[in-house]
């Protein structure tokens, strides 16, 4: 499995735990627990998708000239800050989406990011071993 995939999926992983938490603490807290779950889940979806357009736009970019390459990036990164937007959007409109699990859940890529790392420590621990020679 190439690395990108790899950490791909432990991103994916990353979500899917952050949003089971959330959705476990949020049970709790909302009134609403058909919208809050909704929107959590819509979040984590466009969170998703956020990220395999991430991962695509940047696989394409490394075969462009780098002049190229920096406007290809911008536009895209620029059509992720729409999807996102549409998205809260969306959460603004439709009363059976609650916005603030929604938002919760669009921030599921930031956090997913972060715990990549620690499971792509754990699911291939052969590519984090470092070995190095004692110097005394």
């Amino acid at each position: 499995m190439s690395q990108v995939k790899e950490t791909l999926k432990s991103v994916f992983i990353g979500i899917l735990i952050y949003t089971a938490l959330v959705e476990v603490i949020g049970i709790f807290f909302s009134g609403d627990v058909f919208a809050y779950t909704l929107g959590l889940l819509v979040g984590a979806a466009v969170a998703c998708a956020l990220m395999l357009h991430m991962t695509y736009t940047l696989n394409k970019a490394l075969d462009m000239p780098e002049t190229q390459a920096m406007k290809y990036t911008r536009r895209q990164s620029f059509i992720r800050l729409c999807i996102m937007l549409v998205a809260l959007v969306l959460g603004v409109i439709f009363d059976q989406l609650n916005f603030i699990s929604l938002v919760l859940g669009v921030l599921g890529l930031k956090i997913g990011a972060l715990l990549a790392p620690f499971f792509l420590k754990r699911m291939y621990p052969e590519h984090f071993v470092t070995k190095e020679e004692e110097s005394f």
